[in-house]
């Protein structure tokens, strides 16, 4: 009894524009909590994670440029270079460029898209995998989730600037859903 197997996906494509919305939400928190910072302080290397702050700002834009290069299965453009963005400022402009590029992307995907393997190779890791598209997306909001925290607590620690709140729940809570009452839980 051959056939094909039909898969489920456990994402559908609303749920990865949420996701993503959510994600550059919340680094329009973190971009406030940045502005406070000199150019100096922003390129100072803080001996952690990738050094400075710009690094891991930066660091994500090419990761991102990168996975999505590999999602719509064109050339893989070579990782943004640190010191090529000397300021805040000219981070921002590239940032705000690859944002609006992203959510172009994931708002054309349909459910059939987040299915598909999207085969890839990283030589350096010895990795060579297919994980299906939603799993990659998936794993760009987690990845984004890991370095902002770094960021607000490098901008914490290091600086003592004020960190903004920037849980999922806050999120949906700012666009509509509040909670309805006090259930007596804590978060």
């Amino acid at each position: 009894m051959g056939g094909v197997v039909a898969t489920v996906n456990p994402m559908e494509p609303q749920q990865i524009v949420e996701l993503f919305d959510y994600t550059y939400w919340a680094f329009d928190r973190v971009w406030s909590a940045i502005g406070q910072l000199s150019d100096a302080q922003f390129t100072e290397d803080l001996g952690y994670s990738l050094g400075s702050i710009r690094n891991i700002v930066v660091h994500l834009m090419s990761g991102h440029r990168r996975w999505l290069s590999r999602l719509q299965g064109t050339a893989l453009p070579t990782h943004l270079r640190f010191d090529d963005f000397p300021s805040r400022h000219a981070v921002r402009i590239e940032w705000d460029k690859e944002r609006e590029k992203f959510l172009e992307y994931v708002a054309s995907l349909s459910e059939g898209h987040l299915g598909q393997p999207v085969p890839h190779a990283m030589p350096d890791r010895g990795i060579e995998s297919a994980p299906e598209r939603w799993e990659i997306l998936l794993h760009l909001v987690n990845h984004s989730t890991d370095h902002r925290s770094q960021i607000l607590a490098l901008l914490n620690s290091k600086f003592g600037i004020p960190t903004p709140e920037h849980d999922f729940i806050i999120y949906l809570w700012e666009r509509g859903n509040p909670p309805t009452e006090d259930t007596g839980l804590a978060a």
